[in-house]
């Protein structure tokens, strides 16, 4: 029993890790250079006195809001997979079937068979689990500077 949960937390890592590496590999370049040029934008707007910044500020509006958006748009894209790859996951460990035993009782999710406490759904909970634990790693996104 406990190989089987061993392999569900692997299972999970593994998957979280391929999010990682797609982010790390591919989304990743691009929001730091979203960033940086927003940056610099900013520091464009601040740069020239307060009197010129208002109308400097709406010239530059567009490639604000649109920067922006391509920012959301990769966050958003990483969060999809992160989903999907969840969904596929769940659907292989719907076909497992192992017993999961807690040497504790938890009134809605053990049952008591022959002195020991039954988890049910087992392999389901642990994957959620594993999945809950190992999520911080695929959703990692740089920190934006801004003021």
């Amino acid at each position: 029993m406990l190989e089987y949960i061993l392999e569900l937390f692997f299972f999970s890592m593994l998957l979280n890790i391929i999010i990682y590496l797609f982010y790390k590999f591919y989304i990743s370049k691009r929001i730091l250079r979203y960033i940086e040029v927003l940056d610099n934008l900013n520091d464009r707007i601040n740069k020239v006195t307060s009197k010129r910044r208002e109308k400097l500020y709406r010239k530059l509006s567009k490639d604000i809001k649109r920067y922006n958006n391509s920012l959301y748009f990769y966050s958003m894209l990483q969060s999809l997979i992160l989903l999907g790859i969840y969904i596929a996951g769940l659907l292989l460990v719907f076909s497992l079937s192992f017993n999961v035993y807690l040497p504790f009782s938890i009134p809605i999710l053990t049952e008591r068979v022959s002195n020991k406490n039954l988890v049910l759904e087992g392999p389901i909970l642990i994957y959620i689990l594993s999945f809950l634990l190992f999520t911080p790693l695929s959703l990692r996104r740089p920190k934006a500077n801004i003021n």
